[in-house]
Order: C-alpha cells, then structure tokens, then sequence
C-alpha cells in the first residue's frame, strides 16, 4: 500500500484486490491460513475473557466476513460495514443474522444511524490504510463504543519491530513500498482518540515473507520451539476501551 494513495480505492471495483481476496490470501494450507487458526483462538480467549456485552457486534472494514462470520454467533445483533460491494457479497454468503452495510464512516459517520456497539473489530486495516485515514477511521470507532465495558480489537500484521525488518530492508534496497507499525505507534493511535489499551497480544515471530527461503514445516517448526517474546511478534492485537476519566 503506497501512503501517497487513498487505501478506500484499493478494494473497490470487480477488479480490484477484493476480487478473489480469500483465495490469494486464505487457500488452504497457506501461512495466512495457518495464522487464521491460531487467530480464532486468540479471538475466543479475548471474548471470554475481556467482552461482558453481548448485545450488539461491529466488524469494521469486514471485508469478505472472516472474522464476522466466526464472532457473529457470540451476539444478538452483528453489523459488518465494508465500501467495497464485492468483498460484501463474499460475506453475504459466510455470514447467518449479521446486517452487511456498504458505506464509509470515515466519510459518513452516521452510515450506521449512530449505532453504538459492546464489541468493534478491526483487522487489516490500520496497517494499509495511510495515515489520516487511520485517525478518521479510530476516530469513529471510539465514538462508535456504546460504554466503558465496550471494547476495540484492532491488529495490525506488520510489527516493525519484528522479522519483518529484514523484509524492510530489502524493500529499501528494491524501493519497494513497505508498511509496518510498532507496538507504541499503535497505543498512541489510540489514545490520540480517548481509548485505552488494556490487553495486547502478538502472534507469529517469522514474517511469512521468510517462507520463500525456508519450507512451511520449518516454519511450523520454528513457530513452535523458537518462538520470540510477543514484542517482536509480527502480528499484533490490541484489546481498547474508553479511556477512564
């Protein structure tokens, strides 16, 4: 994602990287796939342990419904607002009861009536998305928080302080636009907007760029015996609430 570009572009249109996201990202077997397993896990520990309402769900930027369609049960009501009609169409097929709404709230911030929400994820996107699109889009979501048991689960999947900057520095050499967020740069974007972390989490110490020089069973491997402490994690996720007063 190039900083200089407007992020909302990126998945809009039949053409555009919507089209057959699940598929580049997700086939089975995959290291995104992989990931996606050990991230329903992290999901069930977060709702067990950090989200007392059960009432209302938001999945902001929900894309395909990956994540929506796996929380989407734990609530009596499920949102799913995306600006993209064809990642929409994808999660009309995943999900059960989840009302899907296509608009932007960085633009509209009543697109969703002033609805406010127990529970709000975030995921893939504060990392793409350029720099005032990520104040505008938490902007709207602290204020889209119906209380201060309400809670934010944001990640961003590129920790700059992780293996991932060895994949930074070869972007340097090539030029290549290279995103990555640390750990401080995200508690600030949220308390820039009134939240406060109260839990976060890593998952992952091997940038799955490394898997061209390495087989996925070493990578599973090294995964499980090598794993490095959660600052260097290169997945990251970050549990917010209302900042206290």
């Amino acid at each position: 994602m190039k900083h200089g570009r407007d992020y909302r572009r990126s998945h809009l249109g039949p053409e555009s990287w919507a089209k057959d996201y699940d598929a580049k990202l997700f086939s089975p077997g995959s290291f995104d796939a992989l990931l996606w397993q050990r991230e329903q896990q992290l999901l069930d520990r977060i709702l067990q342990q950090h989200v007392p309402g059960r009432d209302s769900y938001l999945d902001f930027a929900c894309g395909t419904g990956r994540v929506l369609a796996h929380v989407e049960p734990h609530f009596r009501q499920a949102v799913g607002l995306d600006i993209s009609e064809t990642m929409l169409a994808v999660a009309k097929q995943r999900v059960r009861t989840t009302a899907l709404v296509e608009g932007d709230a960085t633009r509209d911030p009543m697109v969703l009536g002033g609805q406010q929400f127990d529970f709000i994820t975030a995921f893939r996107f504060f990392l793409n998305a350029q720099p005032s699109l990520r104040e505008e889009a938490m902007g709207f979501i602290a204020s889209a928080l119906k209380n201060e048991q309400s809670r934010l689960l944001f990640n961003v999947h590129g920790n700059r302080y992780s293996t991932r900057m060895l994949v930074a520095a070869k972007a340097g050499l090539t030029r290549e636009q290279f995103a990555s967020m640390s750990v401080s740069e995200c508690i600030e974007l949220a308390a820039r907007h009134g939240l406060e972390v109260v839990e976060w989490y890593g998952i992952g110490s091997y940038d799955k760029a490394l898997l061209r020089l390495m087989p996925l069973s070493a990578w599973r491997w090294a995964e499980r015996v090598a794993a490095l402490p959660k600052h260097l994690s290169v997945y990251l996720y970050f549990v917010c609430r209302r900042g206290r007063r």
